[in-house]
């Protein structure tokens, strides 16, 4: 069974970077109207960038969803395989309960960071080596909330380093909360689908509650999933955050990490209790 896993998760990691550099092409084609004849220097990769990440208008969601199982699977998943597999026992009493959330908690956050940062880098790659090197430079404000409802910033080097470092953290972080959640699931099969069916779930929970008035839409930006995975890309219903994007961030990331210890926590006693 563990090396059946092992074949699954490879292919579909070939499948996820075949799909990110489809992606690009897909993109690269449909705006290379945009590419000066004669080599000035303009911000278009910088653009296309933000384009293809989520809820961008090149967008592809196959490649979220693929990376959403991914960075639990490779995460924790071998940790969850040998709790619901009789090797439990064994685990136990090597590393003990501690050791075992502790690095359940470690490898989740990492190979979400991981993930998100090559994911990012290799998109970056492609756009420089086959499409326009980047060219940095300050925007209008107006010009740039109606490319990016939720920016950071209007210049667009910090805004780029910003979300790619912003985005790997929350990548991280939910990568965590889907282990803590794993901790009650029995079932590897349903493991190895939790992490998209929690972001779905809770991209569908916001946007339904979002719908309502200003303090519900307060209410659905703090548990929406993309406020951390990818920061300043979403307004929801089309209506903006309510708060700083940064801010934004911050309070869904303590949420999400709040809520994972109370899961674990919880598992702990119930693992203590028998």
């Amino acid at each position: 069974m563990l090396k059946r896993t092992q074949k699954f998760v490879l292919i579909f990691l070939i499948i996820y970077f075949l799909m990110i550099t489809w992606q690009f092409f897909i993109a690269a084609n449909s705006e290379a109207g945009l590419i000066p004849l004669k080599g000035k220097a303009v911000d278009i990769s910088v653009m296309l960038f933000f384009s293809i990440q989520p809820n961008g208008w090149n967008e592809n969601i196959i490649n979220l969803v693929i990376l959403l199982a991914l960075v639990s699977i490779f995460g924790a998943g071998l940790l969850i395989y040998f709790k619901n597999n009789n090797m439990f026992s064994a685990v136990q009493q090597r590393i003990g309960y501690h050791g075992f959330i502790k690095a359940g908690i470690i490898r989740s956050f990492v190979i979400g960071v991981v993930f998100s940062l090559i994911t990012n880098l290799y998109q970056l790659a492609l756009i420089n080596l086959f499409y326009y090197p980047f060219f940095f430079k300050t925007r209008p404000i107006k010009l740039y909330i109606g490319a990016r409802p939720g920016y950071f910033s209007t210049n667009q080097l910090i805004d780029l380093c910003s979300y790619v470092i912003l985005s790997a953290t929350g990548w991280g972080i939910f990568a965590v909360l889907i282990f803590s959640i794993g901790l009650f699931v029995s079932k590897n099969s349903i493991y190895l689908v939790l992490g998209p069916c929690v972001g779905m779930g809770l991209t569908l929970l916001s946007f339904i509650i979002s719908l309502g008035n200003e303090f519900l839409l307060f209410l659905s930006y703090l548990w929406f999933p993309f406020a951390v995975l990818a920061p300043g890309q979403f307004a929801l219903g089309s209506r903006l955050p309510p708060i700083n994007s940064y801010l934004l961030f911050v309070l869904v990331a303590l949420l999400y990490l709040l809520f994972a210890a109370y899961l674990i926590k919880m598992w702990q006693q119930k693992r203590k209790l028998g």
